[in-house]
């Protein structure tokens, strides 16, 4: 019997979906001014580059990589030489099913590159992605329910994987747990829906060319449907409810190696991949093995601790690094006395009282910076900062465009750059109370 998921991608494929939905997004609107809502934005001059905070360390990574473990074509060693080579901080290996790296003491420093070791399990409702759970979290139960316990009892990470995939998504999302967390971003994923015969002439193409890095810029896209999903998942049930934070993180699916028509091709490489989608990890504190001291054992466990400790907490974003490097992106909150607060944090607010700024920096100029408060647009700035200042509870987030040049509001060749996590300001406790009439009682997850 034929899948809707396989009709759904021979559809993408023939109507050229992916094709004009990426021409579509090399044109945006980026207005100055307050765009929607009733807030108002307050104008700053903007840098010719932003400077770096100097608040927080800034540590890129490849998440959901796979290696001779299970499905990948490189060893750990080979994963870990590539990832120098493009300059990664820290990788995270997913094998499926399996936490064996680990045992035979593959994590640790591998040169100026942190190997961290979880994995990936199949459920009844579709993938997950498991960092940070001790070896007796294996094996799986296969129900999606209670391996989400268990990483959750376990103190672990976990996150839904390929959540709208037009081959193999999540399923149920009503069996998710609080707690658990959602790749917004696949690069694998995001591919397939940019699959179709012009498409992948345009690709090869420049795969070949002189700058095959371009081929990428080709599949490196805003997940629409996943951005839509996650914006929903964290809206309260009730009114005067605090929202669910949900950590958003981007991953590759690294495989080094591409099946078509029964046959395996070794491309893309790990190395051309690791210069692609990044999750950056913002830290009070420097690695210590990357601070030339000698990297090893003493090391490599608090310094894994450290990068999941942030992960876990939101303290992240997602970046298309390969449109230019993201390093020293922030997106942070201030409020009352000086307080600051960083993306994936909480805290409380009164509407009409105690205004709170949020401030996105991003180093890079010619970009332009979008601000959401639960998935709909209410602010842009040019030039790489935004600053503006609310009064409402609400999930806020960021995202950053690059483009090319501009003829007065309209950006053309726009590419996306930097999602961040969001900022949750939460309704005071006093207006639980008063907050009248319930929403909903039930959650809506929309994915079209």
């Amino acid at each position: 019997m034929l899948k809707w998921s396989r009709v759904r991608l021979y559809l993408s494929i023939l109507t050229c979906e992916g094709l004009f939905a990426t021409m579509r997004e090399r044109i945006q609107v980026a207005r100055e001014g307050r765009d929607a809502g009733d807030e108002a934005r307050q104008r700053l001059p903007f840098p010719e580059s932003a400077p770096r905070d100097p608040d927080f360390y800034d540590y890129c990574g490849a998440v959901h990589v796979h290696s001779t473990y299970s499905d990948g074509a490189g060893t750990v060693k080979q994963v870990a030489e590539a990832a120098n080579e493009a300059g990664l901080d820290f990788v995270i290996l997913n094998d499926h099913a399996t936490l064996q790296p680990r045992t035979d003491g593959q994590d640790g420093w591998h040169g100026r590159t942190l190997v961290m070791v979880g994995t990936e399990v199949g459920t009844d409702a579709g993938h997950l992605l498991v960092l940070d759970v001790p070896d007796s979290f294996l094996p799986s139960s296969g129900s999606a329910t209670n391996d989400q316990q268990r990483i959750l009892e376990s103190g672990g990470i976990g996150f839904i994987a390929l959540p709208c995939d037009l081959k193999d998504h999540w399923r149920d999302f009503s069996a998710r747990l609080p707690g658990i967390g959602l790749e917004v971003f696949n690069l694998s994923a995001i591919a397939r829906t940019k699959i179709n015969l012009p498409a992948l002439a345009m690709i090869w193409r420049r795969y070949n060319g002189k700058k095959p890095e371009r081929a990428f810029h080709l599949v490196s896209a805003r997940p629409t449907a996943e951005l839509r999903l996650w914006d929903s998942m964290m809206q309260p049930a009730r009114l005067g409810e605090p929202y669910e934070p949900v950590v958003a993180i981007g991953s590759l699916d690294a495989h080094a190696v591409m099946k078509f028509a029964g046959r395996s091709y070794p491309f893309p490489t790990y190395h051309e991949v690791f210069r692609t989608l990044r999750t950056h990890v913002l830290l009070d504190h420097a690695l210590k093995g990357v601070m030339g001291t000698k990297a090893g054992a003493d090391h490599s466990g608090p310094d894994q601790k450290s990068v999941h400790s942030a992960i876990r907490s939101g303290h992240c974003y997602i970046a298309y690094d390969n449109y230019g490097d993201s390093t020293g992106f922030v997106f942070k909150a201030v409020a009352g006395d000086d307080k600051r607060f960083l993306m994936g944090d909480s805290l409380e607010i009164t509407p009409g009282e105690s205004p709170i700024r949020l401030i996105a920096t991003a180093p890079r100029s010619r970009s332009f910076v979008r601000l959401y408060r639960d998935g709909k647009l209410i602010a842009t700035a040019r030039g790489g900062r935004l600053e503006h200042t609310v009064t409402q509870p609400g999930a806020y987030r960021v995202e950053v465009f690059v483009y090319r040049r501009r003829i007065g509001s309209l950006c053309l060749g726009s590419k996306p750059w930097i999602f961040s996590n969001p900022i949750y300001l939460q309704p005071c406790n006093l207006n639980a109370s008063l907050a009248g009439e319930a929403k909903d009682t039930s959650r809506r997850y929309h994915t079209s």
